[in-house]
């Protein structure tokens, strides 16, 4: 009787278990109208204090949508001292959901080549985006503070900004707009030379979006969560 009741006990266990996670499964949903999207995130020494906020970033980003090779393709680059394609555009749900798994920052490398990422982005979008698909680049950064006190670094960054928004009519490579959002530090500093730094930083992350409504700090991720939801149902 022991044994009957304790077999029983822990098939109803299994179950129980077995239905919870089925229901902490994200709810995914294919998007109506296509788009694609690139998301570069950084990876330098600089942001290690703010991993969390770019992990809930990328994550409310992608976990809402099936991917599919016409409606919806999602690419993810990474950088510190250059860039690297951790996923290039795809249409694939599992391939995006084992690179989010497999996601590291390997060292700690104090270089932020937003310049790269762009770069790189762009070549991504003109090989590998079909004409007229709307197309949308999500820099996830601090903007570069190290650049700042340097007092130079940011002519590469709005050089290669310029270029991806603006695509080129006669190669068909459509125009791709870009969403900055800023994951540093948000509090003053009492040093003026460090302050100073920390604004130029984050005005620069406004002028490398598309437009003033077009920059997030990472308190606002969910206005551009609710962006491409709505964008996603043709709204």
């Amino acid at each position: 009787m022991f044994r009957k009741d304790l077999k029983t006990a822990f098939l109803l266990t299994f179950i129980l278990l077995s239905a919870l996670q089925l229901f902490a499964q994200p709810n995914r949903v294919q998007p109506s109208c296509p788009m694609n999207l690139i998301i570069a995130l950084d990876f330098s020494g600089s942001e290690r204090a703010y991993l969390g906020e770019i992990q809930t970033v990328l994550h409310a980003l992608t976990d809402t949508y099936e991917l599919h090779e016409t409606n919806l393709k999602v690419g993810i680059v990474t950088f510190n001292r250059g860039a690297q394609m951790i996923l290039p555009l795809t249409g694939d749900t599992k391939q995006l959901d084992e690179a989010l798994e497999t996601l590291r920052i390997p060292r700690t490398v104090y270089a932020t080549d937003i310049h790269a990422a762009i770069e790189m982005a762009d070549e991504e979008f003109r090989r590998h985006s079909e004409p007229s698909i709307p197309k949308y680049f999500v820099l996830v950064s601090d903007g570069d503070p190290h650049a700042h006190s340097r007092g130079y670094g940011f002519q590469a960054d709005l050089i290669n900004m310029d270029r991806i928004k603006l695509g080129d009519p006669e190669e068909e490579i459509d125009p791709v707009h870009v969403f900055t959002l800023y994951t540093g530090r948000l509090s003053p500093f009492q040093n003026r030379f460090s302050e100073e730094v920390r604004k130029a930083s984050i005005r620069h992350m406004q002028n490398m979006a598309s437009d003033k409504e077009s920059f997030f700090f990472y308190e606002q991720y969910s206005l551009l969560v609710e962006f491409f939801e709505r964008i996603s149902n043709c709204l």
